[in-house]
């Protein structure tokens, strides 16, 4: 029972890992802020990748040449948010075990059992958070999302920073809070994005939603001075694909 149980688990989680990309679910908008924005903070995404056809045994795989390895991996990636210069908030598992090195499957609801902490990383370190075999950050496919905050927005920033490195709000599970939700959830927070009301692991379960709510949000905001940067990556490997960024 208890392998019938985990298999249907895990087919439900790579079903959700390999489904196209989902528009949000309704949300509220943040409330409107009537200070100017006198801060700039980045949004950093790096997507997830595998060898390229025909780079195999050149390029890294970064752990087992199998096809759930493979689909964890092309469909992984990271971001984490600049609150502060050379300062990047990275949320992730303490132990690297388990489904795509998620640690626990589904989410512990003991605080003691938390396979999870934020960091705050320098800007190389989190580039290099998933190897770097060029040690050259253009050879990485890359999204950059520069964000004007108000005085009141940045306050929130650095004390959700102080806090959350300090205690996780939350585990780290496959089925549940990860780096693109923890991170959505401190914007959020922070007012910077709309608010999800409900089951924000689901709504931004993989780097890929996270980086098509940014892009939504830059379209909304570019007369606000929203920037987007991009980096393709280097040829030799394959990099997760966007609707947004062929």
């Amino acid at each position: 029972m208890a392998t019938a149980t985990f298999v249907a688990t895990y087919a439900i989680a790579l079903t959700l890992l390999l489904s196209p990309q989902q528009q949000p679910a309704p949300h509220s908008a943040p409330a409107p802020d009537q200070d100017p924005p006198v801060y700039t903070i980045r949004v950093l995404c790096l997507y997830g990748s595998i060898p390229a056809k025909g780079w195999m045994g050149r390029e890294p795989m970064y752990g087992p040449n199998t096809l759930i390895n493979r689909t964890t991996k092309l469909h992984g990636g990271h971001v984490g948010v600049e609150y502060a210069v050379g300062k990047v908030l990275s949320f992730q598992p303490l132990k690297y075990t388990g489904i795509a090195a998620s640690g626990h499957l589904i989410t512990s609801t003991d605080k003691k059992n938390f396979n999870s902490c934020f960091r705050i990383y320098s800007e190389t370190r989190m580039w290099n958070v998933l190897g770097n075999y060029y040690d050259n950050i253009d050879s990485l496919r890359r999204v950059v999302f520069v964000i004007p905050v108000t005085a009141a927005q940045k306050k929130t920033l650095d004390s959700l920073a102080l806090q959350y490195t300090r205690q996780t709000p939350y585990d780290y599970a496959f089925m549940g809070m990860r780096c693109a939700s923890a991170t959505y959830d401190v914007l959020q927070t922070a007012g910077i994005v709309p608010e999800f009301k409900h089951e924000l692991w689901y709504n931004v379960f993989t780097t890929r939603e996270f980086r098509y709510l940014l892009y939504q949000e830059y379209l909304r905001n570019k007369d606000k001075g929203w920037q987007l940067h991009t980096c393709k990556g280097s040829v030799s490997r394959k990099w997760e694909k966007d609707v947004i960024f062929p």
